[in-house]
Parts: structure tokens; C-alpha cells; sequence
């Protein structure tokens, strides 16, 4: 069946979304140096005006690249997402600025008889818009975080009754929120839970902790594995009947088709 995405969910109605604001805001941009020009009292070119602003109309493209990049290397560590979010979003920035003065200078070409410098709408572009697109390329990872999360939360909505797991490791024993729990594996004789930050050690077997979780959101997916439902982002058919899913915290895990009675629901939300 190929790959299996929520993050399609999420990121084409957003990219929708995303158009539409980007067109508002070249809109609102000639607005602007319209009203600029008349209480000013200076011309007002139609041409000028609405090529200059296509700047605004590049986020559509970029942004939706941006984002596809961040949901396909999604770092797993609060470290390595900003090192990941700082690097990129700067890289952008410059593509960004770069291809539109390239763009707006090819265009002046074929426009005007007497086209418009480079190094001029460079200085112009960085002087007005170096901060806010930069801004832009750094925040839009964490909003795609903040919908993916409200996304998933709708398609299986967390019980209102939260309950927690009290974990045995040797003399220790810590209280975990399930909510937070990731997933669980086998590492005989004991277990290994996987949450949203860290992982930890169980004294106790996999098959004793499954029968003290949530089997509404908890499930047996492999004979070494147990999965919460409401983290899984990405399941990618291995065509033999298994998947390969991907975790909100960017971990692999692999889904046995001997145990797809217990996760095909999740195939059929996801497909």
C-alpha cells in the first residue's frame, strides 16, 4: 500500500491554509503602498507594486518544502531540532532572498526599458524583509509540530481519565503518565518504555506491563513490542504484509502482520 501518512493530513489542508495567507498577505502588501502612496503623495505604479510583493507569494512554495524536509528528518532530540530548525530555517532565508531578487530582475528585464539593478532590490529585500522571513522559516517547524499533535490528539483522543504506571527498577519505582509513554519493547528479561523524554528500564516482562496498560490505546504490535496508537505519525508498508512505523519521537518500530488484528485500525486512519 506504499506509504501510510497522518503527516498528509496534516500538511495538505494546512498547506491550503498557508495559500490562502500568503495571498492575503500580497493583497494587504499592495494595499499598503497604495494608501503609502497617497497620503505621501507619491505615484503609484500597479506593476511595481504587485511584482515587488510577489515575495510574499515564494513562502507557498518554500514553506511547503521547508516543512516536508522537517516532517521526513524530523530530529529526535530538543538539541538536534534547533540546531536543525536555526540551520535550515537560515538556509531558506537565503534561498528566499536570493531567488526573488533573481526572479524580480529577470522580470524587470522583460518589463521595463530600463530594469532594476540587483545589488539594488537585494539591499532593498534585506533591509525590509531579512527579519520577518527569517522568523517565519524558524517558527514554522514548531507549528507543524503544534497541528501534528492536535491532528493525531483528534484521531485517537486521549482518555479523559489519564492514567499513570508505576515502573520497578530495582529498588526504584517511578510513576509514568501512559499518555506519555511512546512505546514498550522486550529487553529480556525485562523492558525497555520509550516516553516523550527518556527511556526507562522495567524490571517487569513486556507481557505483565501490556496487561496493566490501556488496551484501548496500547497495542501488541509485534511479539517484542508494544505501541501507543496515539504516536504513531507514519506507518510505510514493508509489501510483505509488515510495516515500518514511525514514533512522534522520531523512533522506528516495526509492525509484525501476525499482530495486525491488533493495529489495523491505525492502517485504516492513516490510509
Amino acid at each position: 500500500m506504499g506509504i501510510q501518512k497522518l503527516n498528509r493530513k496534516l500538511l495538505y489542508p494546512s498547506y491550503g491554509l498557508l495559500v490562502l495567507f500568503c495571498l492575503i498577505v500580497y493583497g494587504l502588501a499592495i494595499f499598503q503602498d497604495f494608501v503609502f502612496s497617497k497620503i505621501q503623495f507619491t505615484g503609484f505604479y500597479w506593476p511595481d507594486t504587485m511584482l515587488y510583493n510577489t515575495y510574499w507569494l515564494l513562502f507557498i512554495p518554500l514553506l511547503f518544502l521547508a516543512n516536508r524536509l522537517y516532517q521526513k528528518f524530523h530530529p529526535k532530540t530538543l538539541a538536534t531540532k534547533i540546531l536543525y530548525v536555526l540551520g535550515t530555517a537560515l538556509v531558506f532565508c537565503v534561498v528566499h532572498i536570493f531567488l526573488f531578487t533573481s526572479l524580480f530582475i529577470l522580470a524587470s528585464h522583460i518589463i521595463y526599458p530600463v530594469p532594476h539593478r540587483f545589488i539594488t532590490i537585494l539591499k532593498n529585500v534585506l533591509s525590509n524583509h531579512l527579519y520577518h522571513t527569517l522568523i517565519a522559516y524558524v517558527c514554522s517547524p514548531f507549528v507543524v509540530d503544534y497541528l501534528q499533535s492536535k491532528t493525531q490528539d483528534k484521531q485517537f483522543p486521549i482518555a479523559k481519565s489519564a492514567q499513570s504506571l508505576t515502573i520497578k527498577n530495582g529498588t526504584r519505582r517511578l510513576k509514568v503518565d501512559m499518555a506519555t509513554i511512546v512505546c514498550i519493547k522486550a529487553d529480556r528479561p525485562y523492558a525497555m518504555l520509550y516516553t516523550t523524554t527518556q527511556k526507562i528500564l522495567s524490571d517487569d516482562r513486556l507481557k505483565k506491563l501490556e496487561s496493566l496498560l490501556d488496551a484501548e490505546y496500547f497495542l501488541r504490535v509485534h511479539r517484542s513490542l508494544i505501541v501507543n496508537k496515539n504516536h504513531i505519525r507514519e506507518l510505510k508498508s514493508r509489501k510483505n504484509g509488515d510495516y515500518d512505523g514511525l514514533m512522534s519521537n522520531g523512533q522506528s518500530v516495526r509492525l509484525s502482520r501476525h499482530y495486525r488484528e491488533n493495529w489495523k485500525e491505525v492502517l485504516n486512519h492513516l490510509g
